[in-house]
This record gives C-alpha cells, sequence and structure tokens, in this order.
C-alpha cells in the first residue's frame, strides 16, 4: 500500500491502522510506503529505512535502536542517525 493514511482525518487514519493491525493478527503481511515515519512505527512491525535509494537500515524498531546504540529513539531519530 502506497501512503494508506494519506488524505485521512485523524478518525479514518486510525480506522486504517486498525484495520490493518487486524487484518496482519490473523496471519497477512502487509507491504507499505509511508513518509510519515510517526504513522509507520504506529503500525508497522518491521521497517526498511531508504535515503538516496539506498537501503539504511533494516529490521524491528528495537533492533534499530541497538544498531544506532539509541535505546529509546524513535523511528524519526532512528532514520536520522542513519541518514
Amino acid at each position: 500500500m502506497d501512503e494508506p493514511f494519506d488524505g485521512f482525518d485523524l478518525r479514518q487514519t486510525r480506522n486504517v491502522m486498525d484495520l490493518i493491525r487486524e487484518v496482519a493478527a490473523g496471519g497477512r503481511t502487509f507491504i507499505l510506503a509511508i513518509h510519515q515515519l510517526v504513522d509507520a512505527e504506529r503500525v508497522c512491525d518491521r521497517f526498511v529505512l531508504l535515503a538516496d535509494g539506498k537501503v539504511k537500515g533494516s529490521g524491528a524498531l528495537d533492533d534499530l535502536r541497538a544498531h544506532t546504540q539509541m535505546s529509546s529513539g524513535s523511528l524519526e531519530d532512528v532514520f536520522l542517525a542513519l541518514t
């Protein structure tokens, strides 16, 4: 899904996030292209961080935090540290 929350208001965004989580809990996998890392952090389990056409990091948020030596950084913090 490319930018699945683009154009939605807050309530609609939460509803879509809840639906994605519900379907994923049933064993489905989603691949989302999201530029808003706050939204990505709220709904995704694993990440591939891209910059300048190259993979800068991948894995669960805790893995990315460990890689950047950030014990509690947000996904945005991790991205900025890797790029």
